[in-house]
């Protein structure tokens, strides 16, 4: 088994790993939006697929998902009907 570091080291370790997920999770977002971008300006989802790390079916999924939240986000910022 490793040996725990010591505090002070751990915390340093922490903190990088923190700020490197984050950097993750924005570039994860940012490509997703851009896989529905892309699907939506008529780009074939195996050329997607071509480019980014996910297979044909993936980038479908993604760019579903995407479209929904949009949409659902559009609903919800237009004023009710009276």
């Amino acid at each position: 088994m490793t040996p725990r570091p010591d505090p002070q080291t751990e915390a340093a370790w922490l903190r990088k790993l923190d700020r490197a997920t984050a950097a993750h999770e924005k570039a994860r977002a940012t490509l997703e939006e851009l896989i529905a971008d892309a699907r939506t300006a008529g780009v074939p989802l195996m050329t997607i697929a071509k480019h980014t790390p996910y297979s044909r079916e993936w980038a479908r999924k993604i760019a579903d998902r995407v479209d929904a939240e949009r949409g659902s986000k559009a609903t919800e910022s237009e004023p009710a009907a009276e």
